[in-house]
């Protein structure tokens, strides 16, 4: 795919992006425009540069969730891919001393 420029709007002030997905770019735009006017919202007089910062170590804290989310439902399908081979083995195991 080829890049597009995308204009957003963060905290009051326009970018313009590139981006594959104009849709994904805005989304993502329009999350971290969220964040930081909660951020804002609920600190009232703190500078941008401050905000920023908060947001993105609220943004970082959410990646680092969704990271360890992944990491333990990994494991769970690991685990379960394991269970359903065993039992696959077992099955193949009584075909094989009943032919």
């Amino acid at each position: 795919m080829t890049q597009k420029e995308i204009r957003v709007r963060i905290f009051n002030s326009e970018y313009n992006l590139q981006g594959e997905d104009p849709e994904k770019v805005e989304r993502i735009s329009d999350y971290v425009d969220g964040i930081m006017n909660r951020i804002n919202t609920e600190s009232p007089n703190q500078s941008e540069e401050t905000i920023a910062v908060v947001s993105a170590l609220n943004i970082a804290e959410d990646f680092f969730r969704e990271k360890e989310n992944r990491i333990e439902l990994e494991k769970e399908l690991s685990h379960l891919y394991d269970e359903i081979n065993s039992k696959v083995k077992g099955i193949n195991d009584l075909i094989d001393e009943n032919l």
